[in-house]
This record gives C-alpha cells, structure tokens and sequence, in this order.
C-alpha cells in the first residue's frame, strides 16, 4: 500500500495504515503515521496539512481510497506523527440543504451532488418518484431517506458509498464482493455472539385512553424465550400496528472474523463467504464494519459481520407533523 500526500508518495515514512468504513458511520476514515526526527538531517522533511488531499493506492495499482486530511497529532516524546483523513462522504453529511424535492431517488442524488459541488457517480436506478421536503437537511439525509422511501415500495436495500475515490455513488447494499474466508486459508480467528438482551414478542396497542385495542406478537419466540411485552399507544396519522410490529425483536447475532492477507474488496455494504467449523459460521455474511490494518509489511483484516442485509433507513419529514410544531 502506497500514502501519496499532494500527489507525494511517502511509503518510506509510513509506519501504519488503517483503513476502514462502517455502514452507520457514513464516511470511510484513513489513518496512518509517519516517522519523524528533526534531529535527523538524514530524515525527509515532510509537510502535511489539514485539507491536503490524501490517497490510498494498492499494490495493484489502483487507488481504494481518496479524501482529506482533517486531524493533525504530534506529539513531543513520539517519534511518529498520527493524520486522520475522511473521504468526501464527510462532506455530504455535513453539509444541509433545503429544497422541496419531487423526483427518483437517483435525480435527487444527482442533484444533491450538483449542489455541493461533488462528481456524482452511478447512481442505483429505482424508477421510483419521492416526495421529498426537506428543510435543513444534510445531504446524507435527503439521499438516504429518498432511497428509504424508494426501498419500502420495492423490498430492496441501499446504502452511499465513494467510487472512484471522488464519485458519490449509490449501490444495493449486499451485493457479494468475491472474497470467501475459509478457515484452512485465509481466516485467521472468527468469533461469534448471539443474545437475547433486546428481546421483545409481544406489543399491546392502546388508544389514548390506555385501553388496549389491538395485539402483535411472535409465539414461536413466546414458547422458546418467554414474554417480553412493550406498549405502543396509537397516535393521529400514525400506523400504530407498524410500530409494534417493528418493535418486535428476537435474538441478535453477531460474528467477527480476522483474515491475513486483507482484501479490500472486504468492505461495509457488500457481502462475503466464510466457511468455519468451530463457530458454525457457514454461508453467506453482510459486512457492516471493516478495518484493514497495514503495518511491518503485513496486512490484516477485521469483519463486523451480520446475519440479515439491513439497510439504515432515514424519514422523510411529514409537512403537516412540521407545522405543528
């Protein structure tokens, strides 16, 4: 893995690497040190500043992450300076627009890309029109919750990514990346987790008087757990049934893998295969955070993996909920 800062390759200084995304944080990040000592004259003297352009290039040749450096860190008694830097996704979720928004979900992503002055990429199609009001939103949001609206009439899952290091693009969240992680090769440790701390398989619908009008429940869970109940009390012009049924929750899976060499095809919103005995994780995985390390000429990776392809969805604001505010 190459650093290029302003298009200057320091590898000769780099001492770590990190490179990562998670598919609630928006952003992927980059962190990595250089080495430093301005009592060595034999030491390139190298000036890095907050928004230079940073690169990330694999050994292949092509480059798997661009953004800007944004935090700085040196400190007297180290030998290494830390820099962190965020794609230009850092940019779409921080920046808000207002607009009153009638189109696919994949114009309103152009446009929002027009806005804030970003090359929009390929953007998933979906031939679906939202109404979308936005007041004060940021570009994350008005993207997410287009492609939210968009998901609940066609059962499919999005999520924002860079492509192209400078190219906000959207895709369909779980497609299959390649990489299989097998534990006679590539797999170094799996762990996995499952809990029934969030448990709950029976919601009472009441009106506002606390009478109770109306029931959703999972037996199956009641007989295998026992009852967990919550209260959802109907309010006007919402669908008090949808809320309970989105209340009702079961187990909660989780697993983690490590693999050596890393793959940076591995990354949050697409999906991958492991094969591994002792933990049972056997199938087909969605990958919600990644972290591919480099570091003494080695790499690794570490998976956050989930067992269900979910996708983080974003409201539209209803006008008539705003003005009663």
């Amino acid at each position: 893995m190459k650093i290029l800062v302003r298009d200057q390759d320091l590898s000769e200084l780099v001492e770590t690497i990190t490179w990562s995304g998670d598919s609630g944080q928006i952003a992927r990040k980059l962190e990595f040190t250089i080495a430093k000592n301005s009592q060595d004259l034999n030491m390139p003297n190298v000036t890095i500043n907050e928004g230079d352009q940073v690169l990330l290039q694999a050994d292949s040749g092509s480059f798997v992450f661009g953004g800007i450096i944004f935090d700085i860190e040196k400190t007297a008694s180290s030998n290494l300076a830390r820099y962190l830097a965020y794609d230009l996704l850092f940019y779409v979720n921080g920046s808000e627009l207002t607009k009153d928004y009638n189109a696919a979900p994949e114009d309103i992503a152009r446009d929002v890309c027009s806005t804030l002055g970003i090359a929009a990429g390929t953007m998933a199609a979906t031939g679906l029109a939202v109404r979308n009001p936005c007041v004060k939103k940021t570009g994350y949001q008005v993207i997410q919750s287009s492609y939210t609206a968009a998901a609940r009439q066609n059962g499919k899952k999005y999520m924002i990514v860079m492509e192209n290091v400078s190219q906000v693009s959207v895709i369909e969240k779980g497609q299959d990346s390649g990489v299989i992680l097998t534990g006679d090769a590539n797999l170094s440790d799996a762990t996995y987790k499952t809990t029934l701390q969030n448990l709950v398989n029976r919601v009472l619908i009441t009106n506002q008087k606390g009478a109770v009008v109306g029931t959703v429940e999972d037996t199956e869970s009641q007989a295998a757990y026992g009852i967990i109940q919550k209260i959802v009390e109907q309010e006007e012009g919402k669908d008090a049934a949808a809320e309970a049924r989105n209340l009702l929750h079961g187990s909660d899976p989780n697993a983690t893998v490590t693999g050596i060499p890393d793959d940076v095809r591995a990354v949050s919103g697409y999906a991958l295969l492991v094969q591994e005995v002792e933990t049972g994780l056997y199938g087909q995985f969605f990958i919600e955070a990644d972290s591919h390390k480099y570091a003494n000429g080695e790499s690794t990776m570490s998976l956050t993996l989930a067992f269900q392809n979910v996708m983080e969805e974003v409201e539209i604001d209803n006008p008539k909920e705003e003005q009663k505010k």
